[in-house]
């Protein structure tokens, strides 16, 4: 998606502006406000957060680059487009010096427009590609709360470690990772996504995901047992390469059961957590559970075991899955009926309902076990001279 800031001369022609947008079919989010390029320093902080500037100002003179290149300097992500009528010769030479690519004349031309848009699209993305790691969520029986442990692991790890995270509800029964999320309605689920694989781009994807925070995106379930059937292993390679581009984290929620489809995205996985109760059916299963693992070559470091609801009074204590799976519990998750059946009720992170019980640290805890923060590096004094401030506000040049 891209993150736009449109500066206009007026109403009129901040609608159109917004218009042509919509008709591009690039995902993006714009906002519009009125002015000229003499009130850039105005809009630092909006600026230093956008992928795209687009001033739309009817008086632009060549001196006026000097404002545009100060802004471009403080934000290298920045693209920027200017609009205006009959651009002159000195004005375009004067664009090209400031760093600006994209100058087009008023009246826009809808199909110049959106290849410019296309064009810094392109520039976002191939900018934006990442190395994602893919941990699948998967349970030896049912009951055992992987859409809810997923679904929190998810938030945390985009509210509590900053990471991009996508969640992708692959839950071949009746999906409901989406509505723990968010009260929203989903574009499109993983079903409808798969059912035109041929489609499948950057900006088919982003419009296909429900977008719950800036950092967080979901991938809603088939919705019913019927239509997750129809899904192919091909379709779901497609998909989780495309998020291991855009993603730092693709959390998968398989749900229950081993069956080809969940057998080929935990061949795809980098880690699996498998999640087990204190109870004696969860020994027997989970045992079973970790040969099958075993049995199709994966690795003892790549398979996690996690105890969710956790009860150090349990008849079945952690020494015994210890003993039983041959390996140690990697984590476990506190059991908190009534925080986690309030934020279950609501539908809501964990986090949200009950940041400071045992169940909330427990997961933030796991985020940063998956995810260890960096070790600090020592800056050298020229790197502390130019490092900005945190709540710094970068200064824009006003013009002269």
């Amino acid at each position: 998606m891209i993150d736009i800031l449109l500066i206009s001369s007026g109403p009129d022609r901040s609608h159109h502006i917004e218009q042509l947008l919509e008709g591009c079919g690039v995902a993006h989010r714009v906002r519009s406000v009125h002015g000229s390029v003499r009130h850039l320093r105005t809009h630092a902080a909006s600026i230093k957060s956008a992928d795209l500037l687009i001033v739309d100002d009817v008086g632009l003179e060549p001196q006026d680059m000097a404002s545009i290149e100060e802004a471009v300097s403080h934000v290298p992500q920045l693209n920027c487009m200017l609009v205006t009528p009959a651009p002159s010769t000195a004005l375009l030479m004067a664009a090209m010096r400031a760093g600006v690519r994209h100058v087009l004349p008023w009246p826009l031309d809808a199909q110049a427009f959106a290849a410019e848009l296309s064009h810094v699209w392109g520039k976002k993305t191939a900018g934006a590609r990442r190395e994602g790691r893919v941990v699948a969520l998967t349970s030896c029986k049912g009951g055992t709360g992987t859409s809810f442990i997923a679904m929190n692991l998810a938030h945390a790890l985009a509210t509590q470690r900053g990471k991009r995270v996508l969640l992708v509800d692959a839950n071949q029964q009746f999906a409901d990772a989406s509505l723990l999320m968010s009260d929203q309605t989903p574009a499109a689920t993983l079903a409808d996504l798969c059912g035109q694989i041929d489609r499948l781009d950057n900006a088919f994807f982003d419009s296909c995901v429900m977008h719950v925070n800036d950092n967080l995106d979901v991938l809603a379930g088939a919705g019913d047992p019927i239509r997750a059937g129809e899904l192919r292993p091909a379709q779901l390679e497609r998909v989780l390469t495309l998020a291991r581009s855009q993603y730092d984290a693709v959390i998968v929620d398989l749900g229950l059961g081993i069956n080809p489809l969940a057998i080929h995205v935990l061949d795809q996985s980098d880690r699996i957590c498998m999640l087990v109760r204190q109870s004696v059916l969860y020994l027997r299963t989970g045992r079973r559970m970790l040969d099958i693992f075993h049995e199709l070559g994966y690795a003892t470091g790549k398979v996690s075991v996690l105890v969710n609801q956790y009860d150090k009074h349990a008849p079945v204590n952690l020494q015994a899955f210890e003993q039983s799976f041959g390996m140690g519990v990697a984590h476990r998750f506190a059991r908190d009926d009534k925080h986690a059946g309030a934020a279950l009720d609501q539908g809501l992170p964990i986090m949200s309902v009950a940041k400071g019980s045992a169940l909330a640290q427990d997961i933030v805890a796991f985020a940063h076990t998956l995810w260890p923060a960096p070790q600090k590096e020592k800056k050298s004094g020229l790197a502390r001279l130019f490092a900005q401030k945190p709540r710094d506000v970068p200064q824009l040049k006003t013009n002269h």
